[in-house]
Parts: C-alpha cells; structure tokens; sequence
C-alpha cells in the first residue's frame, strides 16, 4: 500500500499542474505571412510597426460578427500598479471602442484600443484570474483586463489559420491559452446596442477562439 501510495501522489501533483498547461498553437494558413504583413503600416517610436485601426468579431455562434468591446460597466482596479478595467466584451454594433491595432514588438503584439474613452490602453492578463470549467471538456477563466499601460502579460501571438485569428499568450501564468468568449453567456442593452460581457480565455483552441479582422470604418 505505500508504494501505491508514493507513486499517487506524483501523479496528483501533476493533475493539479494541469489545470493550466497549455495546448499546442494551432496550424496558421498559407495567408499567415501576408497577413502580418498587412499589418506593419505605421511607424511609432518604441515599435517594430502599428496596424491602422481594425476590428475584431467572433465568426461563429449567436454572437457572430459583434465586436471585441468594453462594457460601460466595467469594474476598475489595478495591475502591477497599472490602472486596469474588468469589462471586455462583445458588443453587436460596432463604436469607437470597437477599433483596435495591432502593435508589433520584441515580446509579441499589443492589442490596443485605438479610439474612444480608452485610445491607448491595451488588452493584458490578470494571472490571479481563477479558472472556471466551460462545459465538461474545457476549462477558461475571465483573465482579460483592458490596461492603462503595457504589464508584463499584455503580449499576444497572432496566428492566421483558415478559420480566422486565433491570438495566444505568449507569457505569464496563462501561457499558451487563447482568446475565446462564453457563447451560452446573456447579454444586456447598453446605449441602444446589445452587449455581452463574455469575452475569455481558453486553454485550448475551440470554435470561439476564432475571430474575422476587418478595417474598422
């Protein structure tokens, strides 16, 4: 009985470890490349290159083609000493708070706001965030946080797969999880359109994880 015992127990802790391991960064399309390459159009001091203004909408479920957003109720709070909002959702008509740009550096890509109340501040990570399970064989937790300034969990990897934009974290606690959105989550009026705030990450690739970038107007 204690040798079964001692043999347990490791692999318990590797249960547990498992929670938050990553799945493998899904196949980008032959269209990869020329992609990111469409994004490089501005120059910015500090950047290896800015996109113009996109937007970015769900291509699948009853939230088809809303936009990535920020819900007048988001909560604020803080990040690493960084002024943050809990409140990124999907809204099904697109504002200004619906534009975003892509802004490529050394550690990965920015998504951030590029109009609105919230010009400037960028999509990042709260690793204290806690897991949730969505369904019986997938686990998400509500980490996104929309951040004054760059933290050290605001870098993304884009992947451009025949489905549409997967964006994966590249570092902290979530490392290797994916944008994604609660698809059974209920929504509410806000200024005459219907929002949801269900916007999450996933720990492995799922329909939700697929999103259509488009120029905003």
């Amino acid at each position: 009985m204690k040798r079964i015992s001692l043999v347990l127990l490791p692999i318990a802790l590797l249960g547990a470890l498992s929670a938050t391991t990553s799945a493998a960064s899904p196949p980008a399309s032959k269209g990869h490349d020329a992609f990111l390459k469409g994004l490089r159009e501005l120059e910015e001091k500090g950047a290896k290159s800015t996109s113009k203004a996109r937007t970015l909408s769900p291509v699948v479920s009853r939230f088809k083609g809303w936009f990535i957003d920020v819900t007048e109720k988001a909560k604020p709070g803080k990040l690493d000493d960084i002024e943050v909002l809990e409140g990124i959702a999907l809204a099904s008509e697109a504002r200004d708070t619906s534009a975003w740009q892509f802004v490529e550096t050394d550690k990965g890509y920015l998504v951030r706001a590029a109009a609105g109340n919230y010009k400037g501040w960028v999509i990042a990570r709260d690793d204290s965030a806690k897991t949730r399970p969505e369904g019986p064989n997938l686990t998400v937790t509500p980490a996104l946080r929309l951040a004054k300034g760059p933290t050290d969990n605001c870098h993304w990897k884009l992947i451009l797969t025949r489905r549409g934009l997967v964006l994966e974290a590249v570092s902290g606690k979530y490392k290797g999880w994916f944008w994604d959105f609660g698809g059974g989550d209920p929504s509410h009026k806000e200024s005459g359109r219907e929002v949801a705030i269900n916007v999450l990450l996933a720990e492995k690739v799922v329909a939700g994880s697929y999103f259509a970038v488009k120029p905003a107007k």
